[in-house]
């Protein structure tokens, strides 16, 4: 008979394997690194624009949505292309995945945290907290800074990977 966690675990496994297949001539650093500066771009221009797109009859705000959009998109992609390592169970990593895992998790709490303090900051001293959904845009948009910054970090760390010699037929001694 097989636990709960018994079968959790193999659900995880079975995710595992599923994004595995996807994507299989992106999964190089080259590419990873092209899709985490396409998500900073397009992160930081969705943030910048949060600071005008508080009224709702504008097409800033338009603009906004679809940049945030893009950045979803983007963070999706980022998720694929690093096996979605950032948030998979720590039994399915080795101590590598699991030390970069770890570094990238921390430098995405900072980013939080310090985005939650300048968002209050922000608030309190400029005129953006008054237009009606100026702090609903500006946080969703740190948000998703916040969010995808770990799998962004770990898209640009990860190391090319290396074909499977048995796989591949090599018969190096």
């Amino acid at each position: 008979m097989t636990t709960f966690k018994d079968r959790f675990h193999e659900q995880q496994e079975r995710q595992a394997a599923a994004y595995a297949d996807w994507l299989p001539g992106w999964r190089n650093r080259r590419t990873r690194r092209r899709v985490a500066v396409a998500w900073l771009i397009a992160a930081l221009a969705a943030i910048g624009l949060s600071t005008v797109a508080g009224s709702p009859d504008s097409t800033v705000l338009l603009v906004w949505m679809v940049l945030l959009l893009i950045t979803i998109m983007l963070q999706l992609l980022n998720k694929v292309l690093t096996n979605n390592m950032g948030e998979r169970s720590a039994r399915l990593l080795d101590e590598r995945e699991l030390a970069l895992r770890g570094r990238s998790s921390y430098v995405g709490f900072l980013v939080a945290t310090w985005s939650m303090i300048a968002a209050a900051v922000a608030f309190a001293a400029t005129p953006i907290g008054r237009l009606p959904l100026a702090p609903f845009v500006v946080l969703m948009s740190l948000g998703m800074l916040a969010a995808n910054t770990p799998s962004a970090l770990l898209a640009w760390q990860l190391p090319d990977d290396e074909p499977d010699p048995i796989a591949e037929g090599d018969s190096r001694g």
